[in-house]
């Protein structure tokens, strides 16, 4: 329990707590994907200055700017990764909400089923 809620004495439902969830985990794809954006952004930068110091003919510049390409490169790949997680969680995230809504409803339709029944005579 948080701080908060041991205070005032209000108590977060399980529905509140996964809409909660839901929303830090959109926020952090947005934030993925702009880090993403900035290190394209950035690879295309470290492309044309290889190519600048190619041509001036400065090797180990060269050298130095394409390990960093790759580890660039790699970045990008590892950030599509997590959001690929983050989506998995998000989608487990919404399964589980449906099945309750589910459940609700199923549970709401078993209650009104013994009352429609009593009522309707012969």
């Amino acid at each position: 329990m948080n701080l908060i809620e041991t205070l005032f004495g209000r108590t977060v439902t399980p529905a509140e707590r996964l809409r909660q969830h839901q929303r830090s985990l959109t926020k952090a794809q947005r934030e993925l994907d702009r880090e993403r954006t900035k290190l394209e952004q950035s690879e295309k930068k470290l492309i044309m200055d290889i190519k600048k110091s190619a041509k001036a003919g400065q090797i180990n510049a060269c050298k130095v700017m394409a390990k960093d390409l790759v580890r660039t490169r790699r970045y990008v790949h590892k950030f599509y990764q997590m959001r690929t997680q983050l989506q998995a969680v998000s989608l487990r995230i919404q399964t589980l909400r449906s099945n309750q809504q589910m459940a609700e409803a199923m549970r709401g339709a078993t209650r009104a089923s013994p009352q429609i029944g009593q009522n309707t005579e012969i």
